[in-house]
């Protein structure tokens, strides 16, 4: 039989339970509620929403003034560095910062801002003509056509690269419309203008290699870690055709002719380490050493300041025909 005390205490918890029931009720429709109400902050980030809220002023904070042409900001400029470059492009950060970079600009621009549509103009400040060549060549598409707006420049189906003093710049636009594509035209050569300068002759290390057999648009930078070793850096790289075999030169400025032939052997070693025999074959380019690695091949020594090379060659006779060619031309640029 149930005593007062226990009907008292049976009362007590249905009480509670109830309570804690109600509770959980209220939370369930909040959060109900909450799934079906678009945050405020996803409206922002809606073209109609952009053309609403755009800040008054923002015409004077464009990072670009084309507004004689009639392309017109489309958003606010939004600035980055490198503690917070991920946040815009995130997975590719580390390229950059391991290049020099300084900063991120970007904003995006419209000729139409009711349509919708618009160009995101990036400019990355990368503190040298080097630095900035080196992510324009790293990036490269493959297949891309070359624009004529600067020396180093090009186009895929909707975007515009180029590399211009210290800055590379990606314009980027929403669709390959011909409007959109004009519009990147008028930017970057607004851009341009602003900068001001005089266009750099060629791409920086474009003299360091011969021209015979030279791939149109195969030059790169590598500014850390070339060929997955830490002490290579300032690499510049361009790819040959020679009898139907493709071959990469490599070549790199040291800081005098010892250092250069200090790397090649540290090179060599490394290389070595890692499994790669050295090729019993007459060598023309005096002090070369070739390797066989797998079933490549690889090329390496020092003309006086510059540490060069063939890398990871398929075919031995092309690399030391290549190799032969880059040390004369490296050896006539000393004279």
């Amino acid at each position: 039989m149930k005593t007062a005390a226990h009907q008292k205490s049976g009362k007590t918890e249905s009480r509670l339970a109830f309570a804690i029931m109600a509770i959980l009720i209220i939370i369930g429709a909040g959060v109900f509620m909450r799934q079906h109400r678009i945050s405020p902050a996803v409206i922002a980030l809606r073209p109609d929403a952009q053309l609403q809220t755009r800040p008054s002023g923002v015409d004077r904070a464009a990072l670009i003034d084309a507004s004689g042409a009639g392309i017109v900001p489309f958003s606010p400029p939004e600035r980055f560095d490198p503690d917070t470059l991920y946040e815009k492009i995130n997975g590719r950060a580390d390229l950059y910062l391991s290049s020099g970079f300084v900063g991120l600009e970007a904003q995006r621009f419209s000729m139409d801002p009711a349509s919708g549509t618009w160009v995101e103009v990036f400019v990355y400040d990368m503190a040298t003509p080097e630095n900035a060549f080196s992510v324009f060549s790293m990036q490269r598409r493959e297949g891309a056509r070359s624009d004529d707006i600067a020396p180093n420049a090009y186009r895929t189906e909707n975007a515009l690269f180029l590399a211009r003093g210290n800055f590379y710049l990606e314009l980027i636009g929403t669709d390959d419309a011909p409007e959109l594509h004009d519009a990147m035209g008028l930017l970057a050569g607004k851009f341009i203008q602003t900068i001001g300068g005089t266009a750099p002759a060629g791409a920086p290390g474009s003299g360091l290699f011969p021209q015979e057999g030279l791939v149109p648009g195969s030059l790169q930078l590598i500014t850390a870690n070339a060929f997955g070793y830490e002490q290579l850096d300032q690499v510049y790289t361009c790819g040959y055709l020679l009898g139907g075999v493709n071959l990469t030169a490599f070549v790199s400025r040291r800081t005098d002719k010892g250092a250069a032939a200090a790397l090649a052997d540290s090179y060599r070693q490394t290389l070595g380490s890692y499994g790669a025999t050295a090729v019993d074959s007459a060598m023309p380019a005096s002090g070369a050493i070739a390797l066989q690695f797998f079933d490549t091949y690889e090329i390496v020594f020092a003309r006086g300041p510059y540490l060069a090379g063939v890398h990871e060659a398929d075919s031995l006779e092309a690399a030391i025909l290549l190799a032969e060619r880059l040390a004369v031309h490296l050896q006539n640029m000393e004279k």
